[in-house]
């Protein structure tokens, strides 16, 4: 599974190759090695989906609706994790994990077929603005 990783300091996406090691240190090497603390990045999966536009989707992106041709005002927030997800069948909400959306008034969902619908716009690092609608 891919992934990409965000350096707190120089506040930018890291594209050197890399090694985690199993404290939780990354190493960058490209020429020389440097070693990131777990405090000092953000490692953020990738979903092993594009977007409409062949975009890969990661953790922390934001996405917006574009279901029917329409573009919905409301931008959705990957995430990864434990969710909640209502189940029609049982008729009760139902604990999930893995990727899903988060949206500011509506429950958590599952991340679904981004390809059929989602435009990534940003993501919650370089752009929080875009998750306070």
């Amino acid at each position: 599974m891919n992934y990409r990783i965000w350096n707190k300091e120089s506040k930018s996406w890291e594209t050197k190759q890399t090694a985690i090691r199993s404290n939780g240190s990354l190493v960058l090497i490209q020429g020389s090695c440097q070693i990131l603390e777990p405090g000092d990045y953000i490692l953020q999966w990738s979903t092993g989906r594009m977007d409409i536009t062949g975009l890969e989707v990661y953790e922390g992106d934001v996405i917006e609706s574009h279901l029917g041709g329409h573009i919905f005002a409301l931008n959705m927030v990957v995430k990864q994790g434990s969710y909640q997800a209502y189940c029609p069948v049982d008729k009760q909400y139902m604990d999930n994990v893995g990727f899903y959306v988060s949206a500011k008034g509506l429950p958590d969902m599952p991340l679904g077929p981004v390809e059929d619908y989602a435009k990534v716009i940003g993501n919650i690092l370089e752009n929080p603005e875009l998750t306070e609608l």
